[in-house]
């Protein structure tokens, strides 16, 4: 994992590592990331999205995408914000 790890700035610099979840609406985990523990959480929230495939409709023959994010206020900064708005995921 070597990358994957960091010092915590909690646990006296120990190394660790922090793992961020993407679930549905239901709390089925849809992607899973690893991190160093000293990264902070917003910096997860980009390849996790981008990382999400976006369902396809046979029958509608297009590409559903998520109506709504739901996070906690870790993920809750400006250019973030911006950037999921353009996404027109929410």
């Amino acid at each position: 994992m070597g990358e994957l790890t960091g010092p915590s700035p909690v646990d006296q610099g120990e190394a660790g590592s922090k793992m961020h979840v993407l679930p549905d609406a239901n709390g089925l985990p849809l992607l899973v990331g690893l991190s160093a523990v000293n990264t902070h959480d917003s910096q997860a929230l980009k390849p996790m999205v981008q990382g999400h495939r976006t369902r396809h409709d046979p029958h509608r023959g297009r590409h559903l995408k998520p109506q709504r994010l739901h996070a906690d206020k870790a993920y809750d900064v400006p250019h973030l914000r911006t950037w999921v708005m353009s996404l027109s995921v929410v």
